[in-house]
């Protein structure tokens, strides 16, 4: 993938990763589009792109709202006159043993996570499919990967092995058609998605929990949301199925029986798919 001269759309791009990507996409030549709730920072980052000397627009958009999204649409379109990429970003985040997490929660972090990035794919994919090109990206976390990783995230992570489930469905599909579909598999990254996120169970609980996350994004183990836009691109420029940030957590998940390395040359050339033999 060469991004000189190519058009982004970036969901949650007003801070941590999306920005971060938003930004490096523009320093290897593209224009880009941002999309997200906060339009104050998004306009921060439009200058910071227009100071590389690529274009850039904001336009607001909630992608757990159809309305939102439908609307964006048009503008994101036409804005540099089509989308050759299309980052799915946006995500909050519930924290809190499973038996907590009630129904509106759930209802809460999948309508942003997992359908915020099918209200998109919806928007967007006919235009992709018009054109026989193009690059989709959906965000999911390592923590999609690494069995049983944390319970107090359960939520969240259901919410992104959701997505990995939506890529490798649209992946093997679109590739064939000339649309390359990626899953980036961050690992630990300091972003804010903490501001965007619901501690539930006892109060006890969550002032501990609360009290945790504090120490916890302390700690020297985070990347930078720029070291992770950093390592996506890298990827894409070798159009691999699953991105993953840093490329260390490999030989981790690897030990739990998941091989990135052959799942990707599986997905990089497939064999033809066998239908079973009829029913007698």
């Amino acid at each position: 993938m060469d991004f000189k001269g190519k058009m982004a759309l970036v969901t949650g791009s007003s801070g941590g990763i999306g920005k971060a990507v938003a930004v490096a996409l523009a320093k290897e030549g593209a224009d880009v589009i941002l999309a997200s709730r906060n339009v104050p920072n998004m306009q921060s980052v439009v200058k910071e792109i227009e100071a590389l000397g690529r274009k850039a627009v904001a336009i607001r958009c909630d992608v757990a709202d159809d309305n939102s999204v439908a609307a964006m649409k048009e503008p994101a379109l036409k804005a540099f006159g089509g989308i050759d990429i299309l980052i799915n970003n946006a995500a909050v985040g519930i924290h809190g043993l499973p038996e907590y997490v009630s129904l509106d929660d759930w209802k809460y972090i999948i309508n942003t996570n997992l359908m915020g990035y099918i209200r998109v794919l919806e928007a967007f994919l006919p235009h992709f499919m018009e054109r026989g090109s193009g690059y989709i990206v959906n965000v999911s976390s390592i923590q999609a990967l690494a069995y049983g990783s944390d319970p107090l995230n359960t939520a969240y992570i259901t919410t992104k092995a959701g997505i990995l489930g939506l890529t490798e469905c649209l992946s093997a599909y679109l590739r064939p058609k000339g649309i390359v579909v990626s899953c980036l598999i961050p690992g630990a990254v300091k972003t804010g998605i903490h501001q965007n996120s619901h501690f539930v169970g006892t109060e006890e609980q969550i002032k501990k929990m609360q009290e945790q996350a504090k120490e916890i994004w302390k700690l020297p183990i985070f990347l930078s949301p720029g070291e992770c836009a950093e390592g996506l691109l890298k990827g894409m420029k070798k159009e691999e199925y699953l991105i993953v940030v840093p490329a260390q957590m490999i030989e981790m998940v690897k030990a739990q029986g998941r091989d990135i390395a052959r799942l990707n040359a599986w997905a990089a050339n497939p064999p033809p798919p066998r239908m079973p033999p009829p029913r007698q």
